[in-house]
């Protein structure tokens, strides 16, 4: 029985004219089947290349209309915010590497997918001493910097001071 099993599904396969009415009936349904499939449910489109976004900017990208919820596989490489028109994305850069995301609609209906790679800055000068690094944001002159990787106690001490300069200006001492 198992063989005229594997003969019956081999020859719905090959397409070969000794079939029974039953497999060429078979075959056409799942023809008219996988029409309908793709008539009535749109592919998900793919956005033709990777988004580039630096690390600590921010990004505007435009997302079909009627999208209703993003998803981003690694939250902490890219945050995605859906503003309220419904057609627009922000994606701020988190951490290096790469992720993607999906747009979906009211339904939950996947509408587009994109991957999204997030870089460094080009105004950067890495300083590294022995296992240690330290950054510095170049634009014009170089000053101390915090990113991603830096040794913890210069980010530590680099990171205090932003904070307090911050609270400085803001009077929340």
């Amino acid at each position: 029985m198992r063989f005229k099993t594997m003969r019956f599904w081999a020859s719905c396969v090959t397409g070969s004219p000794a079939r029974s009415i039953g497999a060429r009936a078979i075959n056409k349904l799942g023809l008219i089947a996988a029409v309908m499939i793709s008539w009535y449910s749109p592919p998900l489109r793919a956005m033709e290349e990777s988004l580039v976004v630096t690390i600590d900017q921010a990004r505007v990208v435009n997302v079909p209309a009627g999208t209703k919820a993003l998803i981003v596989g690694n939250a902490a490489v890219a945050d995605l915010t859906l503003l309220k028109q419904g057609g627009t994305v922000v994606i701020t850069g988190k951490g290096f590497g790469e992720t993607n995301f999906i747009a979906l609609d009211a339904a939950g209906k996947p509408l587009v997918q994109s991957l999204i790679r997030v870089v460094g800055g080009r105004n950067a000068l890495l300083v590294q001493r022995g296992m240690g690094r330290q950054s510095y944001a170049c634009a014009p002159q170089c000053l101390p910097t915090v990113k991603l990787g830096d040794d913890a106690k210069y980010f530590g001490e680099v990171a205090g001071q932003v904070k307090d300069h911050n609270a400085q200006a803001t009077g929340l001492q």
